[in-house]
């Protein structure tokens, strides 16, 4: 091992009982790239995530590592990605698991908010974890010997549940504006209910805000979407709107005590549209396209977006036909749609045009019906101009269309029932334009 004390300035640890427990439960391939750091006369730790997760006991999903090594020399590794070069970043992999290692270093001025001007590549552990975040990511564990170095008193915060800045809270927000957006998502400790930052910190992301111009849309929404599927989602959000952080970052106004905010916490599954399509339920549609805009949401995220948000506050009818009318039009998510609504229902029974009861009884009848989500028009262009002559054209189309919504609303499933209704249908009145067709509402 090289000369170099790069542990200095700090105290060595023995391994407290859960990150003895992290240590001798290190997947193999992760073994392999510490190993190769010792043979190659590095210093290495595993820094950030990894250790905190360990100490709070929850699930380890990555390890990052730090190194003396410049990233020039970690490039002699036989499977590398060059991730974050300029910055140190280098991502090792080894038997398909992947690991970001990052060269300690120094940096200086961040006139950007986003990233550093120059980055040098430093000898020091203290000053590298220095310049981290929070307390709670500034631990660090040498595995070789048995030893873990927390020169912030990360572990004392994670006891006490308290969210702290490394040194002067504005100072670390203003280097990286992206670190205000994570200090909320942090403030989410799942099954540990919530941690509030201590009062120094909670004061200069209010302070900071401004900053969160400076980031790219990609990483906001990124942060954003982990916070908004967070076990508390509701308090961290109502703590954003509160402290004037959604106000800035989509220039919106939510009030205390949000009742689309409240229901954040009530809605089941994972998918991150479904929460955005609440939280922005008492906005018009081109708050929710200003939104998506700002959010740099995919085409495909933005349509799913939009065309959900325009289906709230409206159920169908209940009858049979209406039911199949809403579920063709609205898809598989017509079951997490009524469910959304007897939300509502519930939190706001005083400005709702329906009831939890009413909703409850569309959900039932829905469930029911067993719709084939996938279900075709069984009469096709050609079959519809054999029957009645008529050439293509919007005539045409409207008919079709026509016949599609009686097979669904009548639940029709054969070509012969099809060719009894068109006998019964006057298709050859001239106005296709009031001819019925697939819609909700």
């Amino acid at each position: 091992m090289s000369s170099m004390q790069p542990e200095r300035g700090m105290e060595d640890l023995p391994l407290l009982p859960r990150l003895e427990t992290m240590v001798e439960q290190l997947p193999k391939s992760l073994l392999n790239v510490l190993d190769w750091f010792q043979d190659n006369d590095a210093h290495v730790w595993i820094v950030g995530g990894a250790i905190r997760n360990a100490l709070l006991g929850t699930d380890i999903h990555e390890y990052d590592l730090a190194t003396t090594m410049t990233p020039e020399a970690m490039e002699a590794y036989p499977d590398t990605i060059p991730t974050g070069r300029q910055y140190g970043t280098i991502t090792f992999r080894d038997d398909g698991d992947s690991y970001e290692v990052t060269t300690l270093r120094t940096e200086l001025g961040y006139n950007d908010g986003r990233r550093p001007d120059e980055v040098h590549w430093g000898d020091s552990l203290l000053v590298d974890l220095s310049r981290r975040d929070l307390t709670m990511n500034a631990i660090a564990v040498n595995v070789s010997k048995q030893t873990y170095y927390d020169p912030f008193n990360g572990y004392d915060d994670l006891n006490n549940q308290r969210i702290r800045s490394v040194g002067e809270p504005i100072k670390r927000l203003s280097e990286d504006a992206l670190r205000i957006l994570r200090c909320y998502r942090f403030m989410d400790q799942g099954n540990a209910g919530i941690w509030w930052p201590e009062n120094q910190l909670a004061e200069a992301l209010r302070t900071t805000k401004p900053m969160l111009s400076r980031i790219a849309s990609e990483r906001i929404w990124s942060e954003f979407k982990r916070i908004l599927l967070g076990k508390q989602a509701s308090q961290i959000v109502q703590r954003m709107a509160d402290d004037g952080i959604l106000k800035q970052l989509f220039d919106i106004d939510w009030i205390q005590n949000d009742v689309p905010i409240q229901i954040l916490n009530h809605l089941e599954g994972n998918d991150v549209i479904d929460r955005l399509v609440v939280l922005m339920r008492n906005f018009d549609s081109k708050d929710c396209e200003r939104l998506a805009t700002t959010l740099r949401l995919s085409g495909k995220e933005k349509k799913e977006f939009l065309f959900r948000h325009s289906k709230l506050g409206h159920i169908p009818e209940n009858m049979d036909s209406s039911i199949r009318i809403y579920a063709a039009v609205v898809g598989t998510w017509s079951h997490q749609h009524l469910q959304i609504e007897k939300l509502f229902a519930a939190h706001e029974a005083w400005v709702s045009d329906f009831s939890e009861v009413d909703v409850q009884r569309c959900i039932d009848r829905l469930n029911r019906l067993k719709i084939d989500f996938d279900e075709q028009p069984l009469a096709s262009g050609d079959y519809i101009m054999q029957q009645t002559n008529m050439t293509e054209g919007p005539k045409l189309g409207a008919l079709k269309a026509w016949l599609f919504y009686e097979q669904i609303a009548r639940n029709l499933q054969t070509l012969d029932e099809i060719d009894r209704l068109l006998c019964t249908l006057s298709w050859q009145t001239d106005d296709a334009s009031r001819w019925p067709k697939l819609q909700f509402p």
